[in-house]
């Protein structure tokens, strides 16, 4: 007898292939038979007539690293249908720590307050993880930033030859401890300080794991195409597969991904192992001091703030944002900034300031009685350096390019989130609970820009190859029973930008390792998740 049995679905086996109507069985936690399957006998027997039955979905590019350890039930991501996440992204990992402080890098600290980090390495955080429950599946990077400070903290310089052996022996016992790769963040301290080399060489070590090198990218703007290539050249240097994140750029770069594509066929035509992804969204959030250029975070946030509480310094600051916008590094957001689109710029959580929250800078300006360059450099120093902003910078047609691609992928960039206590605070961007759903029936049901088989593909079966995952990402008997259930004529975000902690609409069915997480939008407490090591 089978423990769950789906009759009369419309099946996207998560390879690309055309859909095709069939029952799926489930038996421990796998699928056990797929076809026609009659009156078999099943504990749970649900008919899936007019429904897709699809992978559960699987997320390349999250943050959820320290928001899992909070609270593990992570409603935000099963409830739009994503059962297996990868963190450790953008060069921020849950570990290895400094002696139990984390590393935020690009993240916002208050959205985690109270969090006890108990540990300094993977396989103690692993260990918290499967004993707090998880509701996901989860596997990590580790992140270069993580790696840096731990072996030398946040200065602007090139690494000691002890501080160098220390990176390389942190980078060798994430890989042991079961990470899928390395990421680098280039763009958020310390990761501008790092030379190439620095990358090429703990990217060795993790090429003998047989591991990936992932990279938010030093450039965004006028820089970009060579700061995608620098990616392939670490790549090609250390002899691993390579991931561009987020390959989307800003102005005045807006369209280039024509161009990056083209040049990524000629290399993956040479043989060369790179790839890229990309956000629904035109509207992305980060850390409000990328707004800065990175020489000013050197010595992390006490030096910065003192540097901000320096008139001198303060004007030098501004000056080299007003000069150079993004091309001195930092958030491509700081383009913005360079041309006074103030009203593109809005501040997604704060402690003292959050009556400002949602609120674009252009008005939080005028609310405050000073010029909006001004406010963003006091509320650093109000906040202690840690507050989130949003910000529009990129476009539909990048985005849609990478999507379409052979090599592209598509991503939330989010957190796994509980709509309650401090998790539930502030107004950061609704892609935690809405990124999948809003793809969906944006892209694929409304514009009809990709297939429903190709759109599902992207965030099921090339994800799991590109990353590894063996053992899901396509509906074949045998492997885990990660499903999603919906209906592709309702499926839809209930987060926006107003209101961005609520659930979505149109998913009937989440299961986790052949366990329901959620079931016609009532979320449970299941924590079927487990911890996927390399």
């Amino acid at each position: 007898m089978y423990d769950l049995l789906f009759k009369n679905g419309l099946l996207i086996d998560g390879s690309g292939a055309p859909a095709f109507q069939a029952d799926i069985a489930l038996q421990e936690g796998r699928i056990a038979a797929i076809g026609d399957l009659g009156d078999s006998p099943a504990q749970q027997t649900v008919d899936a007539s007019g429904r897709y039955i699809c992978p559960g979905l699987i997320d390349i590019h999250t943050h959820s690293d320290l928001t899992l350890a909070l609270d593990g039930r992570a409603f935000s991501s099963l409830a739009q249908g994503i059962t297996t996440q990868i963190m450790g992204n953008c060069g921020v990992s849950a570990a290895p720590t400094r002696e139990g402080d984390p590393y935020y890098g690009p993240l916002d600290p208050s959205m985690t307050r109270g969090l006890d980090c108990d540990w300094v390495h993977f396989d103690q955080y692993f260990a918290r993880l499967e004993t707090q429950g998880l509701g996901t599946n989860t596997a990590t990077l580790v992140g270069h930033g993580n790696i840096r400070v731990a072996a030398m903290g946040y200065e602007d310089r090139a690494p000691t030859a002890r501080e160098m052996n220390a990176m390389l022996d942190l980078t060798e016992r994430a890989m042991v401890d079961g990470c899928f790769g390395l990421s680098s963040g280039l763009a958020y301290a310390p990761g501008p300080y790092a030379a190439p080399e620095e990358l090429v060489a703990l990217s060795e070590v993790v090429a003998r794991h047989r591991g990936i090198y992932t990279s938010h990218i030093r450039n965004q703007t006028e820089g970009i195409a060579a700061a995608v290539g620098e990616v392939t050249n670490v790549g090609r240097s250390a002899r691993l597969a390579a991931h561009v994140s987020h390959m989307q750029p800003g102005d005045p770069m807006l369209g280039s991904t024509r161009q990056l594509l083209e040049d990524m066929d000629a290399l993956r035509a040479e043989g060369v192992d790179i790839s890229c992804d990309a956000i629904p969204y035109t509207v992305g959030s980060t850390t409000l001091k990328s707004l800065l250029p990175p020489w000013a975070l050197d010595g992390g946030d006490e030096a910065l703030l003192r540097r901000l509480r320096d008139p001198a310094m303060r004007e030098r600051i501004k000056a080299d944002t007003m000069q150079h916008g993004a091309e001195s590094g930092g958030s491509r957001k700081r383009n913005l900034v360079k041309s006074g689109q103030w009203e593109k710029i809005w501040l997604g959580s704060a402690e003292q300031n959050a009556h400002f929250a949602g609120l674009d800078f252009a008005e939080i300006g005028r609310r405050r009685q000073q010029d909006p360059h001004d406010a963003v450099l006091d509320v650093l120093i109000e906040e202690e350096a840690r507050p989130w902003m949003l910000a529009e910078d990129v476009s539909e047609e990048d985005f849609l390019n990478i999507a379409r691609h052979p090599a592209g992928g598509v991503v939330s960039d989010g957190f796994s989130l509980v709509p309650e206590g401090v998790l539930a605070e502030g107004k950061h961007h609704p892609r935690s609970y809405a990124a999948f759903p809003y793809f969906l029936r944006r892209f694929v049901r409304e514009q009809a820009a990709m297939r429903w088989e190709e759109a599902i593909y992207k965030l099921t079966g090339h994800a799991a190859a590109r990353f590894g995952l063996t053992d899901r990402g396509l509906l074949r008997e045998g492997l885990c029973a990660d499903l999603l259930v919906f209906d592709p004529k309702t499926i839809s975000e209930g987060a926006d930008f107003e209101s961005p902690y609520q659930y979505p609409e149109g998913i009937d069915y989440v299961l986790v390792n052949g366990s329901i997480a959620a079931e016609r939008g009532e979320l449970s407490d299941v924590r079927a998740g487990c911890i996927l090591r390399k």
